[in-house]
């Protein structure tokens, strides 16, 4: 079986509360990089992730789960590797998903602005 690969590009930023919703200085991914605004919040960073999935032989999602790349793109956006598993095996496991890259990339936009990386 091959992996579906897919790659989007986020942009955030990075510095002491950076990553709350709430915050002035969020930029959030939104599926467009943002520019940065002169806010003191740290310097905007562009992370690409590669939504890798090894899928198995049906379009039921017995066997599928991230590969190592999802994951390490996720941690170095800025989740530790246990939440980074745990939202990529999320995404790898929705069956609605299967042959769907747009829906991948949407899926895991919507997660990351649910549940953004950094401190809670």
């Amino acid at each position: 079986m091959k992996p579906i690969a897919i790659a989007i590009i986020l942009a955030g930023t990075l510095g002491a509360g950076a990553a709350s919703a709430g915050s002035a200085c969020y930029t959030g991914p939104s599926g467009r990089i943002h520019t940065a605004h002169k806010t003191g919040c740290g310097p905007v960073i562009k992370q690409k992730i590669h939504i890798d999935c090894y899928r198995g032989p049906w379009r039921e999602t017995i066997w599928d789960h991230p590969q190592g790349s999802f994951i390490d793109d996720l941690v170095k956006y800025g989740y530790d590797y246990g939440d980074a598993n745990g939202l990529a095996t999320e995404i790898c496991k929705k069956e609605d998903l299967v042959g769907d890259p747009a829906g991948l990339r949407a899926e895991l936009l919507r997660a990351i602005a649910a549940d953004p990386p950094g401190p809670n």
